[in-house]
């Protein structure tokens, strides 16, 4: 009973998974955070995080075995995720937009505190013009007691904003902490072709020899 309980669980983290890596073509595509790509060795599957369409990372650290005599990946572990307002606190977010540069870069800074745990995966993603950006924290492990040190940290976010046409944009962190920000002129440059979109189509003229 329970390898089926953990077979179907496999099965619905998987077909999130594959949720996500489609979406990752598209204009409302999620990019990973601090290298959190799914690894594979000695038919062990990790996979570091999972969206789902209600929530960025809203599940962490999953664990996969692959059993040979059910042909399936075997859920070993996995981590719900958390985020709340309080837990952890973001105190002030500050935008810094790159424009004396090509592409255009954009970076937000957040600081903020926590208690009882560690800190966590930072995950981002875009749907149209907004961002999400969740910051996690790891929970205590079971059994360990929670202390009332609060443990301030700063961390730079780098928003993925290359390709993107110029406009206003807005981000909020956890479900909230939200602004907005400008990008002055089409961040995009060098590319053309080898899709059916028209907007791709080169401006200069390609020839072959005779």
């Amino acid at each position: 009973m329970i390898k089926k309980r953990f077979f179907a669980t496999a099965l619905i983290l998987c077909n999130c998974v594959a949720m996500t890596i489609v979406n990752d073509g598209v204009a409302d595509s999620t990019n990973l955070s601090n290298n959190n790509v799914p690894s594979y060795e000695n038919g062990i599957l990790t996979i570091p995080r999972v969206d789902t369409p209600d929530q960025i990372g809203n599940y962490q650290d999953a664990v996969l075995k692959l059993d040979p005599q059910l042909n399936a990946w075997v859920l070993q572990q996995v981590d719900p995720a958390q985020f709340n307002s309080s837990n952890p606190r973001i105190k002030s977010v500050d935008v810094f937009v790159i424009n004396d540069s090509f592409p255009t870069q954009v970076f937000l800074q957040v600081t903020g505190d926590f208690t009882c745990g560690e800190f966590g995966q930072i995950n981002t993603g875009r749907k149209e013009n907004s961002f999400d950006i969740q910051v996690s924290v790891n929970p205590i492990p079971q059994g360990q007691l929670c202390t009332a040190d609060i443990t301030e940290f700063v961390r730079v976010i780098q928003l993925d904003v290359y390709r993107l046409s110029a406009g206003d944009y807005q981000y909020n962190i956890n479900g909230g902490n939200s602004g907005t920000f400008t990008l002055t002129k089409d961040n995009k440059f060098g590319e053309c072709g080898g899709t059916n979109n028209t907007d791709e189509i080169c401006e200069i003229e390609v020839t072959t020899g005779s």
